[in-house]
């Protein structure tokens, strides 16, 4: 129900016991001015609202009809929305509803920052996309003092740049973001403050650390079985989601023999490969990791990714690095197996 400020007034007055007449003289007014707020004819000049708040005993946005739970829950199922339609691929309907929520909460900061987060998401779809995160994102730094809100835009910035092709912008947002030992997950894990998250911590490490070797400058066959090695270590052998990678990692070392001419061997790769894209198809949401570091700690569901591993394979299958193995029995029964 739409909230009406005159019956408000008119109700807060008759639980008082007074008359339109008493009000005004307790706030200075005409009688007739009280008459044309409960009418709402008027409101009454924006410094009377806490005296009048106050009079009745009530919140400012409780007399203004702002129900600050209320919003804070909407504003969170706006945000919970969006994810929930990433989880389904719809990244164009999550801008759309993340749009909705800003018109509905204007110059809402969070809500703000969740738009840019979702048009960076989606710009591989509409590429316009970038400049509007961009923009909201400097809108963010220019009006916010929220240091958590302000380093999400300063990454945001980042993230968008690079994709723009502008390293040199990218670098000088990225410089402004706190160094790894200033970092919250780094001084809670290292001083304990947090112990149950230590789990978490850990993941987040290994994920971050994976990503950096990957742009390791040296031997890319060494490089990545020794980061097979350590995805073993710190996920154990019930890998989960994890397959993924492993699949991404193995299918990276075939393709590196065949450069080498080696096919055989990038043949054994593949088929590896495969072995995990078969292991994450079967893997079932909820399943726990069972390592030493990770016991019980639960695995991203299927949801959280847009496509499978056989998925993959097929579409990459047509790759000219695989040329030279298209005819062989063995790559032709991966295929077999994929469709």
């Amino acid at each position: 129900m739409e909230f009406n400020f005159g019956e408000k007034m008119k109700s807060l007055r008759k639980k008082r016991d007074l008359t339109q007449e008493q009000l005004a003289e307790y706030f200075g007014v005409s009688f007739q001015a009280v008459s044309k707020w409960e009418t709402n004819a008027a409101y009454p000049d924006i410094s009377l609202i806490p005296i009048i708040a106050n009079f009745y005993g009530v919140t400012a946005d409780e007399l203004l009809g702002v129900n600050i739970t209320k919003a804070k829950k909407k504003k969170e199922e706006y945000i919970q929305s969006c994810w929930d339609l990433q989880h389904e691929w719809k990244l164009l309907e999550a801008v759309e509803l993340a749009r909705k929520a800003c018109y509905e909460f204007p110059g809402d900061l969070e809500l703000l920052e969740n738009l840019s987060f979702w048009l960076h998401q989606a710009s591989g779809i509409t590429p316009s996309f970038l400049n509007e995160a961009i923009e909201i994102s400097n809108t963010i730094l220019t009006e916010s003092t929220d240091t958590m809100i302000r380093n999400t835009a300063t990454l945001r910035l980042c993230y968008c740049y690079n994709d723009k092709g502008d390293k040199g912008k990218a670098l000088e947002y990225a410089r402004q973001l706190p160094n790894f030992a200033q970092s919250s997950q780094f001084i809670i894990s290292r001083l304990g403050l947090v112990p149950a998250n230590t789990q978490m911590f850990i993941k987040m490490y290994y994920d971050a650390l994976a990503e950096v070797i990957l742009k390791y400058e040296g031997d890319k066959i060494e490089i990545l079985k020794n980061l097979l090695i350590m995805q073993k270590i710190i996920h154990g052998e019930n890998m989960c989601d994890q397959h993924f990678y492993a699949y991404l990692y193995n299918t990276a070392i075939a393709c590196e023999y065949l450069n080498l001419n080696d096919n055989d061997i990038a043949l054994d790769y593949l088929e590896t490969a495969f072995e995990h894209a078969e292991k994450f198809l079967k893997y079932n949401d909820g399943d726990k990791y069972q390592s030493t570091f990770l016991k019980d700690y639960e695995s991203r569901p299927h949801s959280s990714w847009s496509r499978g591993a056989i998925e993959d394979f097929l579409d990459k299958s047509n790759d000219s690095i695989y040329d030279t193995v298209r005819d062989e029995p063995r790559f032709i029964a991966l295929l077999d197996r994929a469709k």
